[in-house]
């Protein structure tokens, strides 16, 4: 009988340890929560660094698409540029027409080029004044 209450307590002191080594506690580990919240701000963090990253790349993409909308082709002659619809600096101007004697003559490249150039008058050099004579 000794036999088996010997090993009766050796078994209650097995489980008492096992008991003690395996016990958790109710109470919340304090690095449990500040790992959790570590974790939440890096999460928010990392939302908001993507968020930034999202609206360079958008602006970045906007000024390639303005630069290529802007830039002269290089197929283009300056002149053709100048009159492209493509072209944002293009200065819209109404065709002028200059008439001579009556409304419907109309100066064309042709009339221009038979027209003398004007020639300025020379202007003369007034004369330097003369020195008196002594007497």
């Amino acid at each position: 009988m000794n036999t088996i209450i010997l090993l009766f307590g050796l078994a209650v002191l097995i489980a008492v340890i096992y008991k003690l080594l395996n016990h958790k506690d109710k109470t919340p580990d304090p690095l449990d929560k500040l790992e959790a919240d570590a974790n939440a701000k890096l999460a928010e963090a990392e939302q908001a660094v993507k968020a930034k990253m999202d609206e360079v790349l958008h602006v970045a993409e906007t000024a390639v698409e303005t630069i290529k909308a802007t830039t002269k082709p290089e197929n283009m002659s300056d002149a053709e540029w100048a009159m492209s619809d493509q072209n944002p600096n293009r200065v819209e101007v109404a065709p002028v027409v200059v008439t001579v004697d009556s409304p419907d003559a109309v100066i064309t490249p042709e009339v221009v080029a038979e027209v003398a150039p004007v020639k300025k008058p020379r202007v003369k050099k007034a004369a330097a004044p003369k020195a008196k004579k002594a007497k």
